[in-house]
């Protein structure tokens, strides 16, 4: 029983490596120009990270009403999908953070030939930065155990979920960006 459920978790986890590599693959960085093409393409991207959160949601409803939440693997397999969950929310936090830097950026810049406030320039790229970042985030915890669970792997000790956890909580979690009023 034991062998099917270490079996089961391999895949999905692999499934998910795939899933987030594909969400953050399609974060591009945003365009200049008119607010049509500025918005939309980071819009999609939102659209992707949300979906991609609604996976795990699912997998995670699914995964804890299953024998499977009563083996050690799968009670890591939780954690694992719980702390993807969690980075892929902040990347989404951050795309909104870069759609607000875009709206801020075209209400702002009424002609076009005026340059876009640097302020709006900066929470734009540091929130697209920081979405593909928290998509990384999400990588390192669905691979950790992939990585640990393949024989004669030579990975790097990396720092458990658990550890992730309490260092997120020890630094204060995402740093806030500032915004217009």
């Amino acid at each position: 029983m034991s062998q099917s459920h270490d079996a089961f978790v391999h895949a999905r986890l692999a499934t998910w490596q795939r899933r987030i590599n594909d969400t953050a693959a399609g974060l591009v960085p945003p365009q200049t120009g008119s607010a049509q093409a500025a918005f939309v393409p980071v819009l999609d991207q939102l659209v992707a990270v949300y979906n991609l959160s609604c996976g795990l949601v699912a997998d995670l409803r699914q995964s804890a009403d299953s024998s499977l939440a009563k083996t050690d693997a799968g009670r890591e397999y939780l954690a694992q999908l719980s702390a993807a969950l969690a980075h892929s929310n902040r990347a989404a936090t951050h795309l909104s953070t870069a759609v607000a830097g875009l709206a801020d950026a075209h209400r702002l810049t009424p002609r076009p030939g005026t340059a876009a406030p640097v302020e709006s320039q900066l929470n734009i790229t540091l929130g697209h930065a920081a979405a593909l970042r928290s998509l990384q985030r999400a990588l390192e915890a669905v691979t950790n155990a992939l990585a640990e669970a393949q024989p004669g792997s030579a990975s790097s000790p990396m720092p458990t979920v658990g550890e992730q956890h309490r260092r997120a909580a020890d630094t204060g979690g995402a740093h806030p960006v500032r915004r217009r009023p």
